[in-house]
């Protein structure tokens, strides 16, 4: 299995996506919120960091859409099912799309 230098998690939405990176050498992280599913600028602020590196979101309304468009753009990204991702109890009460993102990366 890779070693990947940096993980993105995301949390994409029909008006919206957010996207945590996570520096897996010095456990630096960085969030950054783009209107809308700009694909191209997502995948060049992802080339700014260190590589390898891995993409992941969870399967929902957009389906495989963000997989085909990155994975077009050069960016390695898996889409993980809702049901298999890790969540506590404290996950539920303080839902919001940093959250979302970041435990995507996390995982």
């Amino acid at each position: 299995m890779p070693k990947y230098s940096t993980a993105f998690g995301m949390d994409v939405h029909l008006r919206s996506t957010t996207v945590y990176a996570l520096d897996a050498d010095t456990g630096e992280a960085v969030t950054r919120r783009f209107p809308g599913n700009p694909w191209g600028e997502i995948a060049g602020w992802m080339g700014g960091f260190p590589g390898p590196s891995l993409a992941a979101y969870e399967s929902g309304y957009p389906g495989f859409a963000p997989q085909r468009e990155l994975a077009g753009l050069g960016v390695e990204c898996v889409v993980a099912a809702v049901s298999k991702i890790p969540r506590s109890a404290a996950d539920s009460a303080s839902k919001n799309d940093r959250n979302d993102a970041a435990r995507m990366a996390k995982c």
